[in-house]
């Protein structure tokens, strides 16, 4: 596959062959109901669109508008993935009969999602809501049906980590007129091209493991504000699938040159622990310094886009002298098709390394201690 790239200098040894992809998230992306959600969104005759939902019910969608970016100036997105009263009034005090609501939850009784809707009940009149949930008997399912909402099912085996390729991302993106079928399409070939032997995914889990002793840490410097979102919607994935059994990697992002300035430092000179995988992809725009200023007259008739490239490269040489492994991931294109063929390709890297550490990939006993306590203080207090 073309569009990705992945290169590193670190040698590390092939311990995980099988390329076989069996997983409920590869396995339904035959099952997307592509047609329904494009027809639905089309039908949605609004401005605003705000994804409520948190986690995996908000990461995917999120990032996949971030990274497309296409100039959509009569529309816009407005996310609730944190339970902050000052983001919510921000939300609550645009135009809500020119908004729809999207409201996501797996389980259908996330307490931080259903707080914000119960709060957008009270405060907006007649709010549009549609609803994303489990296609089981949930509350939220329960609650959509006794008000009449839309609502999409999430696959009952899908984990919501891994629900990029549902109506959880689908929605959102087709209403701002992304090629939902070439997304999904995208992945579907990254699960026919690791069948076939394709390098990046395995690659990507061989040189996880390989480093593993001395790399607990695994930073993702996303070289292109674009990128950004996607390393956000990467650390979940990879620490909520893989931390487990006093295994796991922690996941850190940075981005571009921005970060040289404020985490290299350490990189450069701390504790030799981290792997450090930079994730670039093409400038779709560009500006070019056209006269010559002392001292730095070196810079005249080199592009914006080039100073970048340079001081990426820089960054790796300098991290490679210094015994820090690195990997660079590029994007050789901006376009639905490369996302959904490189969130796949993460998701079979992140299943690929659980199997091989022997642990479920796809649970996230912790978190759901920490939720079965949060309820317990609620009821209680």
């Amino acid at each position: 596959m073309n569009n990705i790239v992945f290169k590193t200098g670190v040698s590390y040894q092939k311990l995980i062959s099988d390329t076989s992809v069996n997983y409920a998230f590869s396995q339904n992306l035959c099952k997307a109901n592509i047609e329904e959600i494009i027809s639905f969104a089309k039908s949605l005759k609004v401005r605003n669109f705000v994804q409520l939902g948190i986690g995996g019910s908000a990461l995917a969608a999120s990032a996949a508008i971030s990274f497309l970016q296409k100039e959509k100036p009569d529309k816009r997105y407005f996310c609730l993935d944190n339970i902050d009263p000052q983001r919510l009034k921000t939300v609550l005090e645009i135009d809500q009969a020119d908004t729809v609501f999207h409201v996501v939850s797996k389980s259908g009784s996330t307490i931080e999602t259903l707080s914000q809707l119960f709060v957008i009940k009270q405060h907006v009149k007649n709010a549009n809501i549609v609803i994303s949930t489990d296609n089981t008997d949930t509350f939220l399912r329960k609650f959509g049906m006794q008000n009449n909402y839309k609502i999409f099912d999430i696959p009952k085996e899908v984990g919501g980590r891994y629900s990029a390729f549902t109506s959880v991302a689908l929605l959102p993106m087709a209403f701002f007129g992304f090629d939902i079928a070439s997304y999904i399409e995208g992945a579907k070939e990254a699960v026919r091209k690791t069948r076939d032997k394709w390098g990046f995914p395995i690659d990507l889990a061989n040189l996880v493991v390989s480093t593993y002793d001395r790399c607990k840490v695994f930073v993702m410097f996303a070289y292109k504000d674009r990128l950004y979102e996607v390393a956000d919607w990467f650390r979940q994935l990879w620490a909520e699938s893989l931390g487990k059994n006093n295994l796991g990697q922690t996941p850190i992002k940075a981005l571009g040159t921005t970060d040289q300035h404020s985490q290299l430092q350490l990189y450069q000179e701390g504790i030799k622990d981290k792997l450090i995988v930079f994730l670039d992809t093409i400038s779709d725009v560009d500006y070019t310094i056209e006269q010559a200023y002392e001292p730095f007259n070196y810079l005249k008739g080199k592009s914006i886009a080039k100073i970048m490239e340079i001081e990426k490269q820089s960054t790796i040489k300098a991290l490679d002298e210094s015994n820090v492994p690195t990997a660079e991931i590029f994007l050789e294109k901006i376009d639905e098709f490369t996302l959904g063929a490189f969130f796949c390709s993460l998701m079979i890297t992140t299943a690929k390394v659980g199997e091989f550490w022997k642990i479920n990939p796809f649970d996230q006993p912790g978190v759901e201690l920490g939720k079965k306590y949060t309820k317990e203080r609620l009821q209680n207090d």
